[in-house]
């Protein structure tokens, strides 16, 4: 029983201490991304394989005055981490039904429901699009799943626009590209590191289109 209640403990501990303090800002352009730090912990899945997760809260506001359309899309399916290909996480939004409408700095971001909505909804693609007035905001809630096999755990990452810089700390030298080329509008990726910079992805994830008159 003493077990149960320190493994309890450690993990609300985890969930309820990393999200205090947002990461800074990145504004290319007339949109700015702001990436708070993780909450998070583990459960046990349906197979009773432990798993841990990391929720991304993010920050996306329009401060251009042109209507901007908004669109992420996450595959679902596993997602290597470099260098060590043996290593996947899975990457996945989570639903406007269970997040809420302001940020709120409770457990797991207030979202409810969120282990549950882990272990009973298999990990599939995930998308949303919403259309952002110029000046509006919209809150993404990103959950990271993975097992933690070889890996201490501790997650760290950052929305940003294709040809950016995220937070250098989480990724190896030189492993951001300087591609600059977006195409039509600018093009999101999710960059994530689990014990940075030793472990990480990027992950192509949608675009932000300015809607012009």
């Amino acid at each position: 029983m003493k077990a149960q209640w320190f493994i309890m403990l450690l993990i609300a501990a985890v969930s309820c201490s990393w999200s205090h303090h947002a990461s800074r800002p990145i504004t290319p352009g007339d949109i700015t991304l702001l990436t708070d730090l993780p909450r998070g912990g583990a459960y046990t899945d349906a197979s009773g394989s432990v798993l841990e997760y990391r929720i991304f809260r993010i920050h996306v506001t329009n401060n251009s005055t042109n209507p901007a359309e908004l669109t992420v899309d996450f595959p679902g399916s596993p997602v290597p981490l470099l260098p060590d290909t043996g290593r996947f996480i899975s990457v996945l939004l989570f639903p406007d039904a269970i997040t809420p409408d302001i940020a709120r700095d409770t457990f797991d971001f207030g979202i409810v429901g969120s282990v549950d909505f882990l272990i009973t909804q298999p990990l599939s693609a995930t998308s949303l699009h919403a259309t952002l007035a110029p000046g509006a905001a919209q809150i993404l809630y990103i959950g990271v799943v993975f097992a933690p096999i070889g890996m201490k755990g501790l997650g760290r990452g950052e929305l940003f626009i294709k040809g950016q810089q995220p937070k250098a700390a989480y990724f190896p030298e030189g492993a951001i590209p300087n591609d600059t080329a977006n195409g039509d509008g600018l093009a999101l990726v999710f960059g994530v590191a689990i014990d940075p910079p030793t472990h990480y992805a990027l992950v192509p994830c949608g675009r932000v289109a300015f809607v012009r008159d």
